[in-house]
């Protein structure tokens, strides 16, 4: 099989669909909620250790429930960009290689 490079186009579209989907799936990775996860985990770790009360929320905050929505929420697109990255890293590839292998003719 001897790269042929025919098809230009394909090469470039696999290209921008790996950076796409780089982009996505680091994305994904820096807004998941593992670090807010471990955060509430050892806050609460250490509250019971000092036996201290949970911590009072102020008049003008919101909910917890509101905040763990919104969290939950986040997370929810985290992993739906990530799966989505993944296959354009898939599909970038695949793109880039028939633009080099097809010979198309």
């Amino acid at each position: 099989m001897d790269p042929t490079f025919s098809h230009p186009h394909w090469i470039v579209a696999g290209l921008l669909l790996i950076l796409a989907g780089f982009w996505l799936f680091r994305w994904s990775r820096r807004n998941s909620a593992a670090g807010e996860i471990a955060a509430a985990t050892t806050e609460a770790a250490i509250n019971k250790l000092l036996k201290n009360p949970p911590a009072k929320v102020p008049a003008g905050a919101q909910s917890p429930a509101k905040k763990r929505a919104a969290a939950n929420f986040r997370n929810a697109m985290a992993q739906l960009a990530g799966i989505v990255g993944l296959l354009m890293l898939i599909a970038g590839l695949v793109y880039a290689v028939f633009g080099i292998f097809y010979p198309g003719e």
